[in-house]
């Protein structure tokens, strides 16, 4: 299973390659016994950090629901790691620029101007389909606040996003967060545009929001794989030049760098780190790593379509 799985992978990151894992540790399916087993592994192989997370529902379920003997939230899971291991552990949750899937709903308030989005004020809104609206109630956004607080008071550190492609709804996000006392660190989490199907894919799964420049664009280029690369490259680099160079009311940089859900390819986060040139001022060799990745990932590329175009060749 997933959960057997994770700790071996870990173990191969940590120690093999010498790489400085972070152990997903979820609530689903997962009872008391065999979250135990699962940080005694961690502990065992010298993981430190864990990202604490409820889950998603397992496949063929629609609704996530704890089972008997686990664990009801991730909150729930912090505080159980913080009781059975103190300190020993770096411990990152999750939060949700806009909102959690859970708490979007249609707005169906008629005093309600989308022009003017007051009386009530609603929170990540978006246009749907239909001509309707959808967002997050300022009770519901102020409860998420409260939760994402609770986790990071019961023990959470830093903080990783959901996927996200608006900028500037990240970065008011991170505001309210701020104003709601919580310090943490926070890590945009960034999903690069690899390929149309794909994107689709992950954006209806986690229920994200897309911009329609963004959405218009990618429709326009669908048939043209090597298209959407590039133009996803290009959209995705301006939101992470965007977010690195914002600050805050006090003229902190709002965030301290970006977390990129690779999704087992590395072409596209080499791409977009070596766009965006983070860190390369205060760490020089960070930028000969990166050139050098990028180079060896080209001539893969090159080598690859070499051997494509041979075979071609001879089944002509």
């Amino acid at each position: 299973t997933t959960s057997d799985l994770t700790p071996e992978i870990c173990n191969f990151i940590q120690n093999e390659i010498k790489g400085n894992c972070m152990m997903h540790l979820t609530c689903t399916n997962m009872p008391s016994e065999k979250v135990d087993i699962a940080l005694a592994q961690a502990k065992k192989f010298g993981f430190k950090n864990i990202l604490a997370l409820r889950g998603d529902p397992p496949e063929g379920q629609k609704e996530w629901k704890a089972i008997e003997g686990g664990f009801e939230c991730a909150l729930d899971l912090v505080k159980y790691i913080r009781k059975q291991y103190g300190d020993y552990f770096g411990i990152t949750v999750s939060g949700y620029p806009e909102g959690h899937p859970n708490v979007r709903r249609k707005i169906e308030d008629d005093a309600w101007k989308p022009d003017k989005n007051e009386n009530p004020k609603y929170y990540a809104v978006q246009q749907l389909r239909d001509g309707s609206y959808e967002g997050v109630s300022e009770k519901d956004w102020r409860s998420e606040l409260d939760y994402l607080k609770a986790k990071i008071e019961a023990g959470g550190q830093v903080i990783i996003t959901q996927l996200f492609y608006d900028a500037k709804i990240f970065i008011e996000w991170v505001k309210a967060v701020r104003k709601h006392g919580i310090s943490a660190p926070i890590l945009p989490g960034i999903m690069p545009i690899r390929a149309y199907g794909a994107f689709n894919r992950m954006t209806g799964f986690c229920k994200t929001m897309i911009p329609p420049a963004l959405k218009s664009k990618l429709e326009q280029l669908k048939d043209d794989a090597n298209a959407v690369y590039e133009f996803g490259l290009s959209y995705v680099h301006s939101i992470c030049e965007e977010i690195l160079n914002a600050r805050l009311d006090d003229g902190a940089y709002i965030v301290p760098g970006l977390h990129i859900y690779t999704m087992n390819t590395e072409k596209c986060t080499i791409d977009i780190l070596a766009k965006c040139k983070v860190g390369w001022t205060q760490q020089p060799q960070l930028e000969k790593v990166i050139t050098a990745d990028r180079q060896r990932i080209l001539k893969e590329e090159q080598e690859k379509e070499a051997r494509k175009q041979e075979r071609l060749q001879c089944l002509s």
